[in-house]
């Protein structure tokens, strides 16, 4: 037993660490890219294809790597995974033009998308219960933590040698760990069980290349903004999304498993809570970036500057995240939803702070407003993941995993895209109330969105108080004592290993 308990701590430690220098990577790279853009002379498309290509990449790999690791066994993908990230670092760090960064963020995307799933998906597979819920909150404890080191990593190798060497730095940096993590992998993930003769499993390539497209053509709006380019992709993508629906009911029809597996397109628990994880993490990776770019090219600040005003946000989320899993057994989705409360009325803050106070005093309110929003997020993003992925039946722990990371990614990287050109169009101004103006507007954006997320996380709570309400009837009526409120706030149907009850093929909510 004891046995046991050391090799899933080992696996724990190696996920946390994998998924850390994928997310320190990408909180290190937004201060990075000023100095980047200048060195490599790159235009404002560049600088946005630059911003957003790891996102995209990310979220295109990430539904069909779930779904393989959950055919091929995730030790492989998490293999492949990494060593394609520490790869495609290396090249980053050569590169000579903007074109070669495009091409490496997109390989490290690709690699970081084939590595997370494998990571939530042996979560999952390892851990059940609250025990499962500590590792999740591990997880985005680790998320955090890099969300803290990122910037002032990054801002001080930008700050202390020469701009034009530190950004190949951070590049670079990847590749030794990359190196540790591997030999690691191969000794410590769990080999994938033996599959049975009589198993046909299907991979659903045509449905994998139809999401990446719809991925990419909503992405490009972003980038070149309103025209004939944008319309066309639209275009595009709108038609790809209902080729890709009406692909995957064919698909299922036929016997096999689509990559939309009908069980999580009826589970409205998980709809839910995806829909919420989207939103947030688009307001994070947003406001990374809206703050970044106003203290950086707005007011001229350093980047090790810059880096201190967006480190407390990430230790909140850090401190948060680090007691989430009490938070979300005691307040379940009634807690996510007043935390979306108190993150929505730091945007605000944020947004009066800057338009009314300028220099140093504006850096310091937003350094303090974003501690508190920080633990706003902190007690959202494992919470709402734990609760969100226990409605996916066991046997779609890794294609559950995939698509709300996509949700995710695709966040990200249209916040990102979209905020840069705020502020390269505020750039063109040459004015500080452009700046302002550029700020402003990132904060709408981002209470939209969070807006969203309070309607979805609403209507989450409200279906699970019916919920309640109606086993609470059906137990007065059959006579057996009623569950408790977090039994019910924290299904643990799908068990480690993989195994599941026979009642955890139906969604909890289907």
């Amino acid at each position: 037993m004891g046995h046991g308990n050391h090799a899933k701590r080992s696996a724990l430690w190696l996920c946390l660490g994998a998924g850390f220098i994928t997310l320190l990577d990408q909180s290190m790279f937004v201060l990075a890219v000023p100095a980047m853009s200048a060195s490599l002379h790159a235009d404002s498309g560049s600088v946005q294809w630059i911003l957003a290509s790891y996102s995209l990449a990310f979220g295109v790999a990430l539904v069909p790597a779930g779904r393989l690791g959950d055919i091929v066994g995730r030790r492989t993908l998490f293999i492949a995974g990494i060593a394609v990230f520490g790869a495609s670092s290396l090249v980053g760090g050569l590169a000579t033009d903007p074109s070669l960064v495009i091409i490496a963020r997109l390989l490290q995307g690709l690699g970081a998308g084939t590595l997370n799933p494998q990571v939530l998906g042996l979560l999952q597979d390892i851990y059940s219960g609250h025990d499962r819920a500590k590792a999740l909150g591990a997880y985005a404890a680790a998320g955090g933590s890099a969300a803290v080191c990122g910037p002032l990593i990054g801002g001080l190798v930008l700050s202390l040698g020469d701009p034009e060497i530190g950004w190949r730095i951070l590049f670079l940096a990847n590749v030794p760990l990359v190196l540790i993590l591997v030999p690691l992998a191969f000794r410590l993930l769990p080999r994938p069980a033996k599959r049975l003769e009589n198993s046909k499993p299907s991979i659903d390539v045509l449905g994998a290349l139809l999401l990446g497209g719809v991925v990419i053509a909503s992405l490009i709006p972003t980038i070149y903004g309103a025209g004939i380019i944008a319309v066309t992709s639209l275009a595009v993508g709108t038609g790809a999304l209902l080729a890709f629906a009406g692909w995957e009911i064919l698909y299922h029809r036929s016997g096999r498993t689509p990559l939309l597996s009908a069980s999580l397109v009826k589970s409205r628990g998980y709809a839910l809570g995806t829909v919420v994880a989207l939103c947030q993490f688009g307001v994070g990776a947003g406001m990374a970036a809206v703050t970044a770019f106003y203290f950086l090219s707005g007011t001229g600040m350093a980047p090790l500057a810059a880096a201190a005003i967006l480190a407390p946000q990430a230790a909140g989320m850090l401190l948060a995240s680090s007691f989430s899993w009490r938070f979300v057994a005691r307040y379940g989705r009634a807690g996510i939803v007043f935390a979306l409360v108190g993150s929505l009325a730091c945007l605000i803050a944020k947004d009066l702070f800057v338009q009314r106070l300028d220099g140093g005093t504006a850096a310091l309110a937003v350094a303090a407003v974003g501690l508190a929003q920080g633990v706003a997020t902190g007690l959202v993003v494992a919470p709402n993941q734990t609760l969100t992925l226990a409605h996916a039946p066991a046997c779609t722990a890794g294609v559950a995993a995939g698509f709300y990371q996509l949700s995710q990614r695709f966040a990200a990287a249209m916040c990102s895209a979209a905020a840069a050109g705020m502020f390269l169009q505020a750039q063109g101004a040459a004015t500080g109330q452009a700046s302002k103006d550029a700020f402003h507007q990132g904060i709408v954006m981002c209470c939209v969105l969070l807006g969203v997320a309070l309607l979805a996380g609403g209507l989450d709570w409200f279906r699970e108080a019916r919920d309640r309400r109606n086993a609470s009837a059906a137990v007065v009526t059959s006579g057996m004592e009623a569950p408790t409120a977090a039994a019910v706030l924290t299904p643990e149907r799908p068990t480690a290993g993989g195994a599941q009850r026979s009642e955890a093929t139906e969604p909890v909510d289907a």
